[in-house]
């Protein structure tokens, strides 16, 4: 946040927007990686890259999380005028990275193939999964540093170059997929490469754009391990590694219920609900990441006021936002699952489960808005509990116990029954904090 630092509210939009555009595009990915993959491998191909993504997304959750982690000391130091602490951060922060993709390329090959069984990847799924998550691991790499970066260029206030980058990187994953996958015929190999290319150059793009910043340029000299300050960028980061990789043990957990119940044809209309969310939700969850900054600079000013003004602003947002991706995505059911190239049959049996997502929506935007404050402003602990509270506890207990009573269709249910549950414990926990004296702590 080079200017206008004590205004934090003026900037609500300059932050929120780009971030917003940023998530969006970075949904985009899913579509695309699912159109090119449908129009040439069918059912299978969507059910295997569904099967095997909760892999990649560790290694785009590990980036994400040590980025935003960075990204909030970096705007809390900031906030309180402390340049050299924020110059600090952030150098600690590019070595995390570093350290995560080391450990993310050594863990990830020796474990791959046994998780992709674990995860119910068999016969023709299993080799097409096998094929896209060797190119992964080894150039792992540029996922890594393209979420962190992104995220660094973020709470310093450099959005628009963010945006700019992300849109150069879905615009260059779009010609690669064609050309890889439409044209070259490397299927599911051609369709990691197109990704991790596209994000390998992003990563590159995003470093100059640090290297060359005028106001906080990144030299050799910030790069100094700083064990106390690494410990506390990982444990923020922990947060938001939560929330990016939340979705994907929820497609685990779907998966191994769709099929139990309904073999391989669920898990392709499952497939097509992922693909939904996957590309809606990044949209919602921008709002919450383009005001983290904004709210952590308050935290380190200590501007009670003002972060109260950003999260209210921000949750009228995300509430009109959500609404209205529900209200769109349940009238545009019947020409979602042709988009990603699925078989009749499995375009026939997907309209409840795509309505049942679309519920989820608003919901899922609220919840996932307060969580990302709550780090934001230093309660990471209130934000760890409902970010793998989801996924560990409250999904996967509406996913085994609705499918009781509704069969399969409590497979879809699943997932509003679960944020009404957070969205519930969310309001109390709220009322708490604020007879306790603040909702964030101020």
């Amino acid at each position: 946040m080079h200017k206008n630092q004590t205004s934090p509210q003026r900037r609500f939009w300059a932050f929120v927007l780009p971030a917003m555009a940023s998530q969006l595009l970075t949904g985009f990915f899913i579509i695309v990686d699912g159109f090119f993959i449908g129009q040439t491998l069918g059912d299978a191909g969507l059910a295997a890259i569904n099967l095997l993504w909760p892999l990649p997304a560790v290694i785009l959750a590990a980036g994400l999380g040590i980025g935003s982690g960075g990204s909030v000391a970096m705007a809390t130091a900031l906030g309180r005028g402390d340049r050299q602490g924020a110059l600090q951060a952030r150098g600690n922060t590019v070595l995390a990275l570093a350290a995560a993709v080391l450990a993310l390329m050594g863990g990830l090959w020796l474990a791959f193939r046994p998780a992709l069984r674990w995860l119910g990847a068999d016969g023709l799924l299993f080799r097409y999964a096998c094929d896209y998550m060797v190119v992964v691991i080894l150039l792992c790499g540029g996922q890594v540093f393209n979420s962190g970066l992104n995220a660094l260029l973020r709470g310093m206030g450099r959005t628009f170059a963010a945006m700019a980058i992300t849109i150069y990187s879905l615009l260059a994953n779009i010609f690669l997929d064609w050309l890889f996958i439409m044209a070259w015929g490397w299927g599911m190999r051609g369709a990691a490469l197109a990704t991790v290319a596209a994000q390998l150059t992003s990563a590159l793009l995003e470093a100059a754009c640090l290297v060359l910043d005028r106001k906080m340029p990144l030299r050799a000299g910030q790069l100094r391990p700083d064990g106390q300050l690494l410990r506390r960028i990982v444990f923020v980061g922990l947060s938001p590694f939560g929330l990016s990789l939340s979705s994907s043990v929820l497609i685990m957990f779907n998966n191994w219920q769709c099929l139990a119940l309904g073999g391989q044809q669920a898990v392709a209309v499952y497939a097509i609900v992922s693909y939904l969310l996957g590309s809606l939700q990044p949209l919602l969850s921008g709002v919450g990441e383009g005001a983290q900054p904004l709210v952590s600079f308050c935290r380190g000013a200590n501007d009670a006021a003002a972060l109260g003004a950003i999260v209210r602003r921000a949750l009228r947002l995300v509430c009109a936002l959500g609404l209205a991706l529900c209200a769109g995505s349940i009238l545009l059911r019947a020409a979602i699952p042709p988009l990603f190239g699925a078989s009749a049959a499995t375009a026939q049996s997907a309209g409840t489960a795509l309505v049942c997502a679309a519920l989820s929506l608003p919901l899922w935007g609220v919840v996932r808005l307060f969580s990302s404050c709550f780090y934001a402003a230093g309660r990471t602990k209130l934000s760890l509990a409902f970010i793998f509270g989801d996924p560990l506890a409250v999904s996967p207990l509406c996913l085994y116990a609705l499918p009781v009573w509704f069969s399969l269709d409590g497979v879809w249910l699943a997932a509003p029954a679960a944020q009404l549950l957070l969205l519930a414990a969310l309001t109390a926990v709220c009322a708490v904090l604020r007879r306790r004296g603040g909702l964030f702590g101020l």
